[in-house]
């Protein structure tokens, strides 16, 4: 393994290892608005969706940009 993959790898790891940390400390309920829609869920539940849901759409951005390169032929 690489200098930077190797970087990156722990780089990941402390992110996430400190988002279950936030997301594991907050167990109390929150009530949050959504368009019309009011939803009350505890926030340990909501903190997970969000933090999931950042995390799904890094890899996907990710994923087309590495793509985009290969078709490009940026990337040997």
């Amino acid at each position: 393994m690489t200098g930077p993959s190797r970087a990156k790898m722990i780089v990941a790891i402390v992110v996430g290892v400190l988002g279950a940390i936030i997301v594991f400390q907050n167990f109390q309920p929150v009530e949050t608005k959504v368009l019309v829609w009011r939803l009350t869920l505890p926030h340990v539940a909501f903190l997970g969706i969000i933090f999931g849901s950042g995390f799904i759409l890094g890899a996907v951005l990710s994923v087309m940009w590495y793509i985009r390169q290969l078709k490009k032929g940026g990337i040997a």
